[in-house]
């Protein structure tokens, strides 16, 4: 899980650096206040092809998986990466509504998450989550669906670690909950504890 984490940091940081780059060459170019107001920039490879997409969540495309366009369950402003086929391969999304703040990083296998970084807070009472979710690739070839392996989280102070089988169900849970008590805890393949300490 270290090296995962420092390969995701690794791309993160890369993607910065080019998404930096970009907009301080579009502010150099040919704008004398120094500003760029936009509710889209597409960047594209030369075939015309989007590979890099900013935009606000009114203008947020739909993702684009194997070729076919599907609908998003929220729109969010971010910016979304795609392969040079046209399919979305991950991005930042920030999402703000009346209820919740939700900000996620995700990259993505051909059919749907592989990794995901995202904190969220709620805005009229005090819960909030923040963590890491990986995900095996789902070889059935259902867009929009992996299988849950592994999550990393924090919620409402209770930490844990949380490790599924191939059926998503958790067999080992690693937790420290808010008030600073550790627990180990192992389930059988229906989810039932089997050991606990």
């Amino acid at each position: 899980m270290k090296q995962s984490f420092k390969i995701l940091l690794g791309v993160l940081i890369f993607f910065n650096i080019v998404l930096i780059a970009t907009v301080s060459y579009l502010l150099l170019c040919d704008n004398s206040n120094g500003f760029i107001d936009a509710e889209r920039i597409d960047i594209n490879d030369k075939s015309g092809n989007n590979r890099i997409v900013i935009s606000n969540m009114d203008n947020i495309p739909p993702p684009i998986i194997g070729g076919k366009t599907f609908e998003r369950a929220v729109n969010p402003a971010g910016l979304i990466f795609y392969d040079r086929k046209g399919d979305e391969r991950g991005g930042i999304a920030i999402t703000d509504n009346e209820q919740t703040n939700l900000n996620a990083l995700a990259f993505d296998y051909q059919n749907a998450d592989a990794v995901g970084l995202f904190a969220q807070d709620n805005k009229n009472d005090t819960y909030f989550r923040a963590g890491l979710i990986i995900n095996d690739k789902d070889h059935s070839g259902k867009a929009g669906h992996n299988t849950n392996r592994i999550n990393l989280l924090t919620e409402n102070g209770n930490a844990s670690l949380v490790i599924k089988d191939g059926n998503e169900v958790p067999r080992i849970v690693l937790k420290v909950d808010s008030l600073g008590q550790p627990t180990i805890e192992m389930f059988d393949v229906d989810g039932k504890s089997t050991w606990k300490k």
